[in-house]
């Protein structure tokens, strides 16, 4: 374990990533994002989520007030749409999930 990690960090980095091989279909992965919100925070040091974010604000383009909605609602009210992002973007292609950390 790289000397900058800590222990509950780690299994819980380990915990998520776990959970994250059994998803396989949209479903799934809602039903995944709508349980594990701090797997998607679990990244602070690339703020994935805010890149996420970022991202999905040009694909969907969306006004900063629509954006601004988005940030406002309950984590399980969030559209599909963005959980499905988020998934791919933060889980699926994440700095932390894909091993890539140096």
């Amino acid at each position: 374990m790289p000397d900058n990690l800590t222990p509950d960090w780690s299994s819980e980095f380990e915990h998520y990533k776990k959970l994250s091989r059994e998803v396989v279909t949209n479903e799934d992965i809602i039903n995944f994002f709508n349980k594990n919100q701090k797997a998607f925070y679990l990244d602070s040091f690339s703020s994935s989520w805010g890149k996420m974010m970022d991202a999905y604000e040009v694909k969907e383009s969306l006004s900063s007030d629509q954006l601004n909605n988005l940030e406002e609602m309950q984590w399980q009210e969030m559209p599909d749409s963005l959980k499905l992002f988020a998934y791919n973007f933060c889980i699926k292609n994440g700095f932390c999930f894909t091993g890539t950390s140096t």
